[in-house]
């Protein structure tokens, strides 16, 4: 479970639960009153109290899982086992651990099918007076209803329920007469907590809600155009999408024994059966005309569905033994041995769904934020952030009371963030960005305050007292100082650079920084390097003698033992080769500055190692390389004289060069850089020292495994067009070359994944007149944003089409199509276009031919 701040919507229930404030639409007022007594916990950080909540609501979810089941088969331990199965369930997993609405949206729907599977077996007249059954459900739905309104899909199973099993007594007048306004008001007394939304904007925004707000609100306005009813009939991708989301989860083996319990369930139990099939169909529905990346949550009351079948196979897979085996404890051995086999999948899949989900280590997430609001930002100041570098700057200012006096904003859209940035402006407000936003360069004169960006209506002329003087030149440009600005041990050292043009720049030059020791340099970071001022400002737009501070954060280093280590700055225009760039010293630390503390956060497994009288005690490994490229390995350990660490395979042959070290007697952190090994498998790290012991009461041996990473890599197809070593774009076709104004042009690509991504990287399709003025733009994550670049193996090809808006108002001519990727931040980064010899030559791929009309 995650200890700190997350991000998205996890971040805003973290923060809004505190207060009892407004999160988006549709408000989610059950989850805020039920999780609001988390927070008066005595122990944890505000954000961990918030995510214990989710926490709890997912226990709930899979017991009432267990008792669903059952309720349905009778049968316990298949029961419990099928529960525990749908409770490791990655989409199930990650949601159980952080603040978010989808567990207890399971708890309403596991509650809801337990209560009408429990109906179905009650008798509903006795004596001629209706019992009050059905009531309760009403009241629960109704309740449901105030987290999550998919739990509108519940309503077609209780209204079968309902047709089924009140409808045909022979009394149903007096039925209905009787049970129809009781249902009625048991559903809808519940929604009386929407009035939450209200009574809380008044308190919290000092002005009234407003009758249209609150409506548009409760039904989630804002995102009704995601919401397409005919895409499952007019999108033939949309079925692909939500199949592999299906598959993903269980795999071909889970869906088939869910299939085969359900079919049993339509058997023995059939209004059961069709209850549950309803809800499944429903919530499917649901997503197939549901345009949005996070589709996988959206889907999981049907992922429950699954589950339930599941169960019921693991019941017959138990009910298969005969019952006179009992007798001799053989029904026993056979049932159990019957169970694991089916679940074996299941199991051997929970450690690297742990790993994937595992949310408990700190990150430098709220580190960063920190620093951030420590920098010397202007009293009142209005920092304008996206989605995801807004979680950590408001989340300390409203829980932990960083810099109150500043206004932290997300906005909904680009046109927003200028709209609110130009006012702001004009009316005299300093304003900085934490996000990405298009040509301000020539309206406002740009500058670094760390990672945030300062829009200012006039340039900065004098440079800062506390600058380390330096009054160096190159080329058009003077670097007149630095100072730092962030540091993250373990993770990024940010360095802001002073600049001035000392005469009108011709071309746009890029900056490019680095590390540099005896014997060491470190690739340029970014390996394309990057305007300055956060990428925010090109050098032609600079003004004569303008001072332009520029933020550079650098990796960690890894692996270097010199006693000390320098930043290189280099400025060259964009796409010079690495070798004819000419660096030049900025600032040199001692190698000490490096040293992580405990509890820094690459530390990762620990380690029981003796080496004679010395000791290994964790490390810090990737888990993922591609073939022969730098891997960065912590180490901690304390007097081991001589430590020779390697790869091999897991046959125990050597792979690659392997380095020696040593540790000081007082212990701490060993930074290796080990060359990955040439070919793709699993290999396993090993140091070797004299008198090993690999644990606790292990013999000696000569060694022991640190740890095993994969190596994983596609060699880039003939004819392909290589993104950063990571991601090969195999083809491009358009079927049709003529615009359409207001129209759309269909793009059909085909990617394949070269290495194991950690990243989610964003594709870019743009259409581009003959003055480069945009006419068309889509930014999407793959396959309509449910394929992030995360998910993907390497070797994979992903098949896409792109459907890019066209501008209304076209003229005739040419236009051409470029594509290609970035990872979405501040700055926004994007992949480059290699050569064959791995030399950045672009950062998209252009399609000239179109033509209008």
């Amino acid at each position: 479970m995650g200890r700190t701040v997350g991000r998205a919507d996890t971040f805003e229930f973290q923060v809004r639960t505190l207060d009892l404030g407004i999160v988006h639409p549709t408000g989610y007022p059950l989850w805020l009153l039920l999780a609001k007594p988390f927070t008066w916990l005595p122990f944890g950080s505000p954000a961990w109290r918030v995510n214990l909540a989710a926490v709890a609501w997912g226990v709930l979810a899979t017991g009432l899982l267990y008792g669903l089941l059952v309720a349905l088969t009778g049968r316990r331990w298949p029961a419990a086992l099928a529960a525990l199965v749908w409770a490791t369930r990655p989409t199930f997993w990650s949601q159980a651990i952080e603040a978010e609405v989808y567990t207890l949206h399971a708890v309403i729907v596991a509650g809801a099918l337990w209560q009408m599977v429990w109906l179905l077996g009650r008798p509903q007249l006795e004596t001629g007076v209706v019992r009050r059954g059905p009531i309760p459900l009403a009241a629960w739905l109704g309740l449901g209803l105030t987290n999550h309104l998919t739990t509108v899909f519940l309503l077609p199973p209780a209204g079968y329920l309902f047709l089924r099993h009140w409808l045909p007594a022979p009394n149903k007048g007096a039925v209905l007469r009787w049970l129809l306004p009781r249902l009625t008001a048991a559903f809808l007394l519940p929604l009386a907590l929407y009035a939450y939304l209200p009574l809380r904007w008044q308190a919290t925004n000092g002005e009234p809600m407003g009758f249209s707000r609150f409506i548009d609100w409760v039904v989630g306005g804002r995102f009704q155009g995601a919401l397409q009813w005919r895409a499952w009939l007019a999108d033939p991708a949309r079925w692909q999408i939500v199949g592999r989301l299906f598959l993903a989860e269980w795999g071909w083996w889970g869906l088939l024994l869910a299939l085969l319990g359900l079919g049993l369930l339509l058997w023995r139990r059939r209004d059961a059966a069709v209850l549950l099939l309803l809800t499944g169909a429903g919530f499917t529905f649901y997503c197939l005309n549901y345009l949005v990346p996070d589709l996988a949550v959206f889907l999981l009351p049907a992922q429950l569905v699954v589950a339930v079948g599941l169960g019921a196979a693991l019941g017959l897979a138990a009910d298969l033994v005969p019952a006179g085996w009992l007798t001799d404890g053989r029904q026993l051995v056979t049932g159990a041995a019957l169970l694991l086999a089916g679940l074996a999948p299941f199991a051997l899949a929970v450690p690297a769904t742990w790993q994937a989900v595992d949310r408990s280590e700190a990150d430098n997430f709220t580190a960063w934020g920190r620093q951030v609001l420590s920098l010397p930002l202007a009293d009142g100041a209005t920092i304008l952030a996206d989605s995801e570098k807004i979680a950590p700057l408001l989340y300390l200012q409203e829980a932990e009371g960083y810099r109150p006096d500043l206004n932290i904003m997300v906005l909904p859209d680009e046109a927003a963030y200028l709209n609110e940035l130009h006012s702001r402006v004009s009316q005299g407000q300093t304003v900085y960005l934490a996000r990405f936003l298009p040509r301000l360069e020539g309206i406002y004169h740009l500058r670094s305050l760390g990672p945030l960006t300062e829009v200012s209506p006039a340039p900065l002329m004098a440079l800062p007292e506390d600058v380390a003087r330096l009054d160096q030149a190159v080329g058009p440009l003077r670097l007149l100082g630095w100072r730092e600005a962030l540091r993250l041990p373990g993770d990024a050292l940010g360095l802001t650079l002073f600049w001035r043009a000392e005469e009108p720049a011709g071309e746009n030059l890029l900056i490019y920084a680095r590390w540099a020791a005896e014997g060491y340099h470190s690739p340029p970071q970014p390996l394309t390097g990057q305007h300055p001022a956060n990428n925010f400002y090109p050098t032609l737009a600079w003004d004569e003698g303008e001072i332009v501070p520029d933020y550079q954060q650098l990796s960690w280093p890894l692996g270097v033992t010199a006693a000390e280590i320098r930043v290189q700055v280099a400025v060259a225009p964009p796409f010079t080769p690495a070798a004819e760039l000419a660096w030049l010293d900025v600032a040199v630390f001692d190698a000490t500055d490096f040293a992580l503390a405990d509890g820094a956060a690459q530390v990762g497994a620990p380690l029981r190692i003796r080496l004679g009288a010395g000791a290994l005690t964790s490390i810090n490994l990737p888990q993922t390389a591609r073939p022969g490229t730098e891997v960065g390995v912590l180490l901690g350990c304390e007097a081991v004289a001589r430590l020779t660490v390697g790869w091999q395979t897991a046959a125990g042959a050597p792979a690659g060069e392997p380095v020696t070290i040593t540790c000081d007697p007082a212990g701490g952190w060993q930074r290796l850089a080990l060359a990955a090994p040439l070919d793709n498998g699993v290999y396993e790290l090993w140091g070797r020292g004299d008198a090993a012991r690999c644990g606790w009461l292990r013999p000696a041996s000569d060694g022991c495994r640190l740890g095993t990473m994969t190596v994983a890599g596609a060699v880039v197809p003939a004819g392909a067009t290589n993104f950063g070593d990571e991601i090969a774009l195999l083809s491009l076709e358009l079927p049709a070359m003529r615009l359409t104004p207001g129209g759309q042009l269909a793009v059909d690509v085909v990617w394949q994944g070269l290495a194991p991504l950690t990243a989610d990287y964003t594709v870019f399709v743009q259409i581009l007149d003959g003055d480069d003025q945009l006419i068309g733009q889509l930014d999407s994550w793959p396959l309509q944003g449910t394929f992030p670049t995360s998910q993907w193996t390497p070797g994979e090809r992903v098949e896409d089409r792109y459907l890019v808006p066209v501008a209304a108002d076209l003229t005739e001519g040419e236009y051409r199509l470029i594509i290609g990727w970035y990872l979405l931040g501040t700055p926004i980064q994007r992949l480059s276009v290699l050569d064959p010899a791995g030399a950045p030559v672009d950062d998209k791929v252009e399609l000239g031919g179109l033509v209008y009309p």
